[in-house]
């Protein structure tokens, strides 16, 4: 009996398969394309499902080759933030109504269609650095967009409830210090 094995590229990691882009990105056309059909409820949520599926897989997928670039790297940052987009959106159940699950079924697609075209750049570009005031806000940003303490809620309205959060306030101010004395002309930080 034959074992599948992956090739090891460190201690206790494999390295991943490039992903299938085309089957992700005909997935989310279904829902997306212009002249796209709404599906029965059935195969909206076996479609919602397989979204999830994709999302699922593509995610580690482009956050490893994301890493792979050096952290002030424009493609690298885009790459983050189009993933922590995903993880909120598979993080929020949908609706029960029918016009709430085709809502977030698309938001899925354009989750997938979004990784599927980072994984294509990430496989293809070279690093550019960003200025380092854009970098400390997708620093601040991806936070936000993760932290349980930044995402609570108000029970009564549903808005943030501005929760304090000291990683915030942190991020925060190096983003306010980086705006207010920006990286000096000529020092090698090439602008998107």
């Amino acid at each position: 009996m034959e074992q599948a094995t992956g090739t090891a590229s460190g201690p206790g990691t494999a390295k991943r398969s490039p992903l299938e882009v085309e089957v992700l990105r005909q997935a989310a056309r279904l829902l997306l394309a212009e002249d796209a059909d709404l599906p029965p409820e059935r195969e909206l949520d076996a479609l919602t499902l397989q979204l999830r599926g994709h999302l699922e897989l593509a995610i580690p997928v482009v956050e490893d080759l994301a890493e792979r670039f050096p952290e002030e790297d424009v493609p690298r940052a885009c790459a983050h933030s189009a993933v922590m987009a995903a993880r909120v959106r598979l993080s929020r159940p949908p609706g029960r109504a029918l016009a709430s699950k085709v809502a977030y079924a698309q938001r899925l697609a354009r989750s997938v269609s979004a990784l599927c075209d980072h994984y294509e750049n990430l496989t293809s570009v070279q690093p550019a650095v960003i200025a380092p005031d854009t970098a400390a806000f997708l620093r601040l940003a991806n936070h936000c967009l993760t932290c349980p303490t930044c995402q609570t809620r108000d029970e009564e309205t549903g808005a943030n409830a501005n929760l304090p959060c000291p990683v915030a306030a942190q991020l925060y101010g190096a983003y306010r210090q980086a705006v207010r004395w920006p990286a000096p002309a000529g020092s090698g930080r090439r602008l998107p």
